[in-house]
């Protein structure tokens, strides 16, 4: 099918994540000479650790220096090294820093220095870049409206949505036209809630 063949890249939020939401999401862009290092406090002398990629001309790909050590706190939004893929949630933000927490499981968080390949985008920008978003596991239903006492959309289509805007904890959702070679009907417009407190209540998927 078209829709499977579009799919370069395909990767979903783990659910099970722990950390707050924060204030949105920070994207770094790897290459060979990418260096990140992480300070407990703005303006620390000295960090707590310094992530560094180089080129490995044995697999000629990306890869990270002390990656055995660094995977066993390193559990951010998304790693996808072999895709130079490296996305934060972020806690705050000062003029010159973002807050990024380094571990979804444990909420540690550290500061990065903002430069040319640090990326701040808040949810609801990021949400609408995604490819296409599903409802996870918890069983919420699409409303007309985004409130609970809204009247329900039935919908029997496949989970295949994008996000045209957000009010506070919900999304309008609409299906993609990328979606439509998935079958099962399509929706126009709907609301679901996209996180509930510190949980998020939808899986998103990204391309590169």
């Amino acid at each position: 099918m078209k829709f499977l063949q579009a799919i370069v890249l395909l990767i979903s939020l783990n659910a099970m994540a722990q950390a707050d939401i924060g204030i949105g999401i920070v994207s770094v862009k790897l290459n060979g000479q990418t260096v990140l290092k992480l300070y407990a406090d703005p303006y620390d002398k000295e960090p707590k650790h310094i992530l560094e990629f180089f080129n490995d001309e044995n697999t000629e790909s990306l890869d990270l220096k002390d990656f055995e050590n660094h995977e066993k706190w390193l559990k951010p939004e998304i790693f996808a090294i072999e895709d130079n893929q490296l996305i934060f949630r972020c806690k705050s933000e000062e003029r010159f820093w973002v807050e990024i927490i380094v571990n979804n499981e444990t909420g540690e968080s550290y500061w990065l220095r903002k430069t040319k390949t640090t990326d701040l985008n808040t949810w609801e920008g990021f949400l609408k870049e995604m490819f296409m978003i599903s409802r996870n596991d918890f069983p919420q239903e699409i409303k007309t409206q985004p409130n609970d006492e809204a009247k329900e959309i039935q919908f029997d289509g496949d989970e295949c949505f994008q996000v045209k805007t957000m009010k506070g904890d919900w999304i309008q959702i609409f299906t993609g036209p990328h979606c439509d070679d998935v079958g099962g009907g399509s929706l126009k417009s709907g609301w679901i809630r996209w996180k509930e407190g510190s949980k998020l209540l939808i899986d998103y998927f990204l391309t590169s």
